[in-house]
């Protein structure tokens, strides 16, 4: 009984003593251009913790509300390409899909190299659905030593099937 009331006891001290691991702080993305962004961050040796979702979503977000930026210039394009084929979008008519790493290179602690990429797919229709993957779209998310990079490497047309 003892021995029960003794360990609560440590570990209530220990969780009101500051000693709680805390995730660190999310450092503020600055885009370096409209097609590109850094961010610093204290962990200079993360082994790829550096490398967060949050920012990299960000930093899609960021290209999207810049006219400047490819992926949103590719977006406008997509949407007037829809247009001019009298087909009427579905919902926002250009979506760009889950991005999965496809590309990946860690050497020692503090550096990684990555590339995420998504498909771009139109998709219009009223009774009928046509939905066609137009591009593939790759950004680098880079950490080296705790600065990390995030930029457009390419975006590159698909065309998987021209069915008229």
């Amino acid at each position: 009984m003892r021995f029960g009331f003794f360990t609560l006891c440590v570990l209530a001290l220990a969780t009101t003593s500051g000693y709680a691991v805390q995730s660190p702080k999310i450092p503020a993305l600055v885009m370096t251009s409209p097609n590109s962004a850094d961010a610093n961050y204290e962990d200079k040796c993360s082994n790829g913790g550096n490398l967060d979702q949050f920012n990299r979503d960000k930093f899609l977000k960021l290209m999207l509300a810049d006219k400047k930026s490819k992926l949103s210039q590719l977006k406008v394009a997509l949407l007037n390409e829809i247009k001019q084929s009298g087909d009427e979008p579905r919902g926002e008519g250009v979506h760009i899909g889950e991005w999965n790493q496809t590309f990946h290179d860690r050497s020692g602690c503090g550096t990684n190299t990555n590339s995420y990429s998504a498909f771009v797919v139109t998709v219009t229709g009223g009774n009928a659905n046509h939905t066609v993957v137009k591009y593939l779209v790759t950004i680098d998310d880079d950490d080296n030593a705790g600065k990390r990079t995030l930029k457009i490497r390419n975006i590159r047309p698909i065309n998987l099937r021209n069915d008229n």
